[in-house]
Parts: C-alpha cells; sequence; structure tokens
C-alpha cells in the first residue's frame, strides 16, 4: 500500500515538476493547518509554515534571543499595563491597502468577539483590555494587569484585514486569506493539497528570487523522501532523525534543528473525580521513574535530542539548572504506586499524534511497554494532527486519561505558554493546582528580567515535584533541501524567505 500511495504522489509531482522554473520553490509538507487560511487557530509547525508565509505579526523570533521586529519595528512599556508599539511604515495588505495602527485595533477587537473565543489565539491574548491607535503608526495597547510576554504574545497574532474579515467572515477568510507577508494565495488546489503562493514584490520580507511557492500536501513521510529524491521538490520539512542520513549520502541538505519545546505525555489531574490515579502526584512521578528516556533519546531520536528534566529546554529562560531528570527508576516507580494505593497497577488511554516531525510512535510505543513494565495497562490511540488540534482548541480530551502535548515554549521562547496551560488558568483545565495561581501570576507582571528568571526557576521547581507529564526529550525540526536551493535558513515559524535564493536551471 506505501509504494502505492507512494507511485501515485510521484504521478501527481511530476505534471507539476514538468510546470515548475526556478523560480518556483516547491515545498512537501506532512500537514495543512486545519483551518486552511485561518490564523488564530495554532502557532506550531506545520500550520506556522504556511501561515507565516502569507502573513506577518507584529513581532517575530529567530531561535535564541527576545522578540525581534516584524510589522512593529520598536515597543515600550509606558506604565504596569500600558504598551506602545511603533510600527513599520510603508506596509500594505495583498490588496494594496495600507496596514495602519488601525487595523491592529481592528484585529484585537476581533479578539474580543465571542464568536472567535472557540480559537487558540483570542485566549492567549487575554490580557489585552483594549487599544487605540495614537497615529497611524503608532498604536497603544493596555492589558488588565502587568503583562511581562505581551511583546512576546504579539508574535502569534498574525495581522489578517479585519475590515474584510467582517465583510467575508471567518469561513470566507479561512478560503481566501489576505495578509502582508511575503506571498499570496493563488488557490489551495484541489482537495485543498496543493497550495500555491505567487510573490508579493511590496513585502518587507521579500524573496530574493523566488516568484512562486508550492505547498504540497504529503502525510506520508517516506512519500515526500521519495519525492526530494527524484527531483519532484526542492523542500521538504517533518522529516524523521533516522533519515538524515539517508538524504545526507545522496547528497542533499539537511538541517535538524532542536528547538524551544518539549516531548511530553500530559498526565491530567482534574479531568476525573477523586479517586483517580492520575489526580496523586506520586502516580505521576511514578509514571516519570518507569519510562526509560535516554533509550528514547540515544535510540529513537539518534543522539539528535536529550533527555529532559522540566518543561523547558536549556536555551529557554526560566531553565532550572538544579533538576535533574528523573532517573529510570522501575523499582522506585513500584514503590510510589504501592504508597498511592496501586499496587496492581491502573488501565489507561493515551492518545498520541503520529504523523509530525519526529518518531513519535516508536517512542510512545516505548512509553507503553514501559508503563506496562510496572503493572500500568495501557491503550495507545493514534490520532491525526487535525483531530488533536481540535482536542487542544477546545480542550475536550473526551476518555482519553493522558495523551501527547508538547510544552511548546517555542511560540514565545518563554515558559509562560506551557505553564498556564498546564494550569488552573486554562479554560476548562486538564490540570490545575489552585496554590500555584498566584506564582504563576506573579511571574508574567514581573518586568525585571532577572528576578522574573528566578520566579520560572522557582514555578519549574514546583512543577518538577507536581509532575504534569512524562517528559520525555526536547523535540526537533528537520529539514531537507535539494542543490537547486542555494541559499536556505528558517525561523521557528518557517523559511527564512529573504534570505531564500534558488538556482537558475
Amino acid at each position: 500500500m506505501r509504494t502505492l500511495i507512494a507511485s501515485v504522489i510521484a504521478a501527481i509531482f511530476f505534471v507539476s515538476a514538468a510546470m515548475s522554473n526556478a523560480q518556483t520553490l516547491r515545498v512537501a509538507v506532512s500537514a495543512y493547518p486545519p483551518t486552511l487560511g485561518n490564523p488564530f487557530t495554532g502557532v506550531s509547525q506545520p500550520s506556522a509554515e504556511l501561515w507565516w508565509s502569507i502573513y506577518d505579526g507584529l513581532t517575530r523570533f529567530n531561535w535564541t534571543g527576545g522578540p525581534a521586529p516584524a510589522l512593529a519595528l520598536s515597543w515600550e512599556n509606558t506604565s504596569p499595563t500600558t504598551w506602545v508599539f511603533k510600527l513599520r511604515p510603508g506596509v500594505t495588505y495583498h490588496s494594496g491597502k495600507p496596514f495602519t495602527a488601525q487595523d491592529v485595533v481592528d484585529v484585537l477587537a476581533l479578539m474580543k468577539r465571542k464568536d472567535m473565543s472557540r480559537y487558540l489565539i483570542p485566549n492567549e491574548l487575554s490580557l489585552v483590555s483594549g487599544s487605540r491607535a495614537l497615529d497611524d503608526l503608532t498604536v497603544e495597547i493596555k492589558t488588565t494587569e502587568p503583562d511581562a510576554i505581551l511583546p512576546k504574545r504579539l508574535s502569534t497574532l498574525m495581522m489578517v484585514d479585519p475590515e474584510l474579515w467582517n465583510k467575508i467572515g471567518a469561513d470566507g477568510y479561512t478560503l481566501a486569506p489576505v495578509g502582508t507577508g511575503p506571498f499570496k494565495l493563488s488557490t489551495f488546489g484541489r482537495g485543498n493539497a496543493a497550495a500555491v503562493l505567487d510573490a508579493n514584490p511590496t513585502s518587507w520580507r521579500a524573496s530574493k528570487n523566488v516568484q512562486r511557492v508550492e505547498y504540497k500536501l504529503v502525510a506520508d513521510k517516506t512519500s515526500r523522501i521519495q519525492a526530494l529524491l527524484s527531483g519532484q521538490v526542492d523542500l521538504v520539512t517533518g522529516l524523521h532523525v533516522d533519515d538524515v542520513t539517508v538524504v545526507e549520502g545522496r547528497g542533499f541538505g539537511v538541517i535538524v534543528q532542536p528547538n524551544h519545546q518539549v516531548k511530553s505525555i500530559a498526565l491530567p489531574n482534574v479531568l476525573r473525580e477523586d479517586p483517580y490515579p492520575l489526580n496523586d502526584a506520586r502516580v505521576r512521578r511514578a509514571l516519570n521513574y518507569a519510562v526509560d528516556k535516554e533509550s528514547i533519546a540515544k535510540f529513537i531520536m539518534f543522539g539528535y535530542a536529550d533527555v529532559v528534566s522540566q518543561g523547558v529546554t536549556q536555551n529557554t529562560i526560566g531553565y532550572n539548572p538544579d533538576l535533574k531528570p528523573f532517573s529510570y527508576d522501575p523499582e522506585r516507580a513500584r514503590a510510589l504506586l504501592v504508597e498511592a494505593g496501586y499496587p496492581d497497577g491502573f488501565t489507561m488511554k493515551i492518545e498520541v499524534v503520529t504523523d509530525s516531525t519526529t518518531p513519535d510512535g516508536l517512542m510512545y510505543q516505548r512509553v507503553a511497554q514501559d508503563l506496562e513494565a510496572i503493572g500500568i495497562d495501557v491503550t495507545l490511540r493514534a490520532i491525526p494532527y487535525s483531530e488533536y488540534s481540535r482536542k487542544y482548541a477546545l480542550s475536550e480530551w473526551g476518555d482519553a486519561d493522558g495523551f501527547h502535548l508538547v510544552w511548546n515554549n517555542a511560540a514565545f521562547q518563554d515558559p509562560i505558554r506551557p505553564i498556564e496551560y498546564f494550569s488552573c488558568m486554562r479554560a476548562n483545565p486538564f490540570f490545575c493546582v489552585p496554590e500555584m495561581i498566584d506564582t504563576i501570576k506573579q511571574s508574567n507582571a514581573e518586568m525585571n528580567p532577572e528576578k522574573r528568571i528566578l520566579l520560572l526557576q522557582n514555578i519549574m521547581a514546583e512543577y518538577h515535584e507536581l509532575a504534569p507529564a512524562i517528559w520525555l526529550t526536547n523535540a526537533v525540526y528537520t529539514t531537507a533541501y535539494s542543490d537547486r536551493v542555494v541559499s536556505f535558513d528558517y525561523r521557528p515559524t518557517g523559511t527564512v524567505f529573504e534570505t531564500l535564493i534558488m538556482k537558475d536551471d
């Protein structure tokens, strides 16, 4: 079946490859955003790759450091609850309409509408209470309480044309997105599986010589590799680390980039009434001791990832160097289960996503195997990324006892986001310790960087004891490209188009 699928995909690619030229970048991706051109439903790859091609945020990130200028060139915290952003001049939407401070005000107002509450990004910006345009290129944003990372949060808010959104609605914008980014949508293709984007030459992130980008949806990883090796595409995202040797051996460029994300299995403590095993921190710690994470890092991640001790990585602020990973200690795990009143173990349903960017299927199978060794009867249920995204956005986990969940520090390069969604502060929380709320809010309001780091490190120490997840390894993002791509780099959100150069055929 896999061979048949690969052959069909190859035939489709052959037709489009014949029509391509040196200025067309052909990209094979593992998934499209479930909401296509609606950028308010998530922040992670692979969705961000498409959205970042079409849209800009007020700020953006590189792999290290704080938020960098994007549509906003500078910002200032003028009072504990007031920020002033200076915007980039000369920016226009794909329609030719000028981008101004009033658009920022209107987009922020859009986030407050009741019909937007089902999306992720409006909830991420819940502290924003209002905004006003001071002039065409200056916007003032107010928050209900001090928010030390508002400039970071605004990197996730893509600037749609609010006037057009209000005219055609969310469903219309999903199919016909308009942004200020380096490419504008031509078509999502038949079955929404082959997006074609044309260059926006007026973009401040305009590519040097790429006139068109074709995003081809190829869910099967083997088919993506075959498309690259046979010259049918120029760039492949979301490869597994076990593909690196094969692709490099054929002379292709490969980037394996460790990022600010931590792979984990979330262990909810409020989805079921007591008595319930995961409501007990001793049980959650036992599950951490039961898993041989060193073997996962070495044999499944091929040494490209490290075992983690907490929900942040070493290159993220707030990382606590005093915390050590839970050791592989099945006997200690069994003793904790006995102490908690579960000497015979219990049953557990874990939902996982296996169609993403690393050999997740093998990783979660190893987790299940190790848990079963201490008496936990595990049922693994694989769900597609689109279904997981819906469940996460709505916080509807059904009868799942645990689930794949990345501690995504990459969105803000700050731990506050995963801290908040592993807390009572999240709408319909799955993990809640009320005593942590004040500490979390204090860290979010602390404007002094050094004091804030200490607060975050203390939170990491408390979470280490609470064990809200089975922390596994940091995540990596693997991309490969052909020799048609002369200069290539990417940020956490996707390809750096302004430095991308392709070879003339």
